[in-house]
């Protein structure tokens, strides 16, 4: 194949532009609501207990398996493989959290377990 030198003007050069762009622009719109609609949010248990860890709550592969035996955290079941969804974690996260009523009570509490711990000293 042989080198040419193309000369061309200006707006000859930024209409064979706008012509590539806008013949990918299309493609790549596709390419991307496809990867969205593949998207999901389930977890296997290893990145489930790593999601909840990084939440505040510890938690091990065996700390899941105990709770999903006792059927104590949204879960599914194929055959014999657990997954869970980002989303219901953190909706079973949200439902579990406790929460005083008001500021004062949580002043309340925190100023009793105070008192608790200089008593024992």
């Amino acid at each position: 194949m042989e080198n040419k030198i193309i000369v061309t003007t200006r707006e000859e050069l930024q209409t064979l532009i706008g012509d590539a762009v806008a013949a990918v622009v299309p493609k790549l719109a596709d390419f991307r609501r496809k990867n969205e609609a593949v998207e999901t949010d389930a977890m296997t248990v290893e990145a489930a207990a790593k999601f909840l860890t990084a939440q505040g709550i510890p938690a091990t592969r065996a700390t899941l398996y105990n709770l999903v035996y006792k059927n104590a955290i949204p879960h599914r079941k194929f055959g014999r493989r657990t997954v869970f969804s980002k989303r219901e974690l953190t909706q079973w996260i949200e439902d579990n959290t406790k929460r005083p009523a008001t500021k004062e009570d949580a002043a309340l509490r925190i100023a009793a377990s105070a008192n608790r711990k200089t008593r024992g000293l």
